[in-house]
């Protein structure tokens, strides 16, 4: 019985052939439909984690104040990945990380939460996900699926931890989504998977204002979802936006959302936030719904987590 990538192998020689000259640095991913469509309307993700490796100790807040985990979870996701700590050094999170370390390679099963994250910064040439993949031999593996932020480690509430990371400095506004919207992908599907191929993207931490257009919408597990359009933090009122219409997601019990909802905001009401992107499902589900399943390249649909409200 031919496996997924098997079944693929036709329209991945179409892509290389395509795009090989200007693709070279694409990784890609084939997603189970199923997968998408569950979590399309969803900030985040529920899984059964084995933690392979992880930083002996988290990030300098000026580097970022992550700490990453690399492990497995080979019902919920199947795919290499990584799960990140957001303000792993303060000292509200030291229970987690020790907890962390303590089932580090041992192949305990730990339940762990947070906001699932799908992009192209460390891809590899190409994954399929519920195929075997070897363990990770570091805490950073050739992966384009995170947990990041994580909300919950075994018993261990993170959820506080969405906070601006002192003496860090995100990306700004107008470098950052000039980026993300320019970046491409490639997505072609049958009637079980979606075939995702896109340029290795960065830009993790951008720091921005939002308009919002629309009142927010509760999303499946609890989290909300609201457009808005995009500007830099000191931009003036009367500036252009920078980006329209992009989706931001709260992730649920976080200080950023419970400021969302507490404050009532809606259509015309600005926050200043810090957010990472993630590819948004969504409309990746609505493109292969709405077309043939044959390899189309389009403007990549992304989103953004917002992991904190600033000043």
């Amino acid at each position: 019985m031919k496996t997924l990538y098997q079944r693929f192998s036709g329209v991945l020689a179409v892509v290389l052939v395509l795009f090989s000259a200007p693709w070279a640095t694409c990784g890609t991913v084939i997603l189970k439909k199923a997968f998408v469509e569950k979590y399309k309307d969803r900030a985040t993700i529920d899984a059964t984690f084995l933690v392979d490796h992880a930083h002996k100790k988290p990030n300098a807040p000026a580097k970022d104040g992550d700490m990453h985990v690399a492990g497995r979870a080979p019902k919920e996701v199947g795919l290499p990945m990584v799960a990140e700590v957001i303000n792993a050094a303060r000292t509200q999170e030291q229970t987690a990380v020790n907890r962390i370390h303590a089932v580090e390679g041992n192949g305990t099963p730990v339940p762990i939460s947070g906001a699932w994250r799908l992009w192209f910064e460390h891809p590899a040439n190409s994954q399929t996900q519920f195929d075997t993949f070897p363990v990770a031999g570091n805490t950073n593996p050739d992966h384009s699926f995170e947990i990041h932020p994580i909300t919950k480690f075994d018993s261990n509430d993170l959820s506080t931890s969405f906070q601006p990371i002192p003496g860090f400095e995100p990306y700004a506004a107008s470098k950052a989504f000039t980026s993300y919207e320019r970046l491409t992908f490639t997505v072609s599907a049958t009637s079980t998977a979606i075939v995702l191929t896109a340029k290795k993207s960065g830009y993790n931490y951008t720091q921005f204002r939002i308009t919002l257009k629309g009142n927010p919408k509760k999303l499946d597990d609890g989290g909300f979802a609201v457009l808005a359009d995009v500007f830099d933090t000191d931009s003036k009122e009367t500036e252009d936006s920078i980006a329209e219409n992009v989706r931001m997601i709260f992730v649920p019990d976080t200080p950023p959302l419970q400021q969302l909802v507490s404050s009532k905001l809606g259509d015309g009401d600005s926050l200043n936030v810090i957010g990472i992107p993630r590819l948004n499902l969504n409309a990746i589900f609505g493109f292969v719904s709405a077309g043939s399943g044959r390899p189309a390249t389009r403007k990549l649909p992304y989103e953004m987590i917002i992991i904190a409200v600033t000043k």
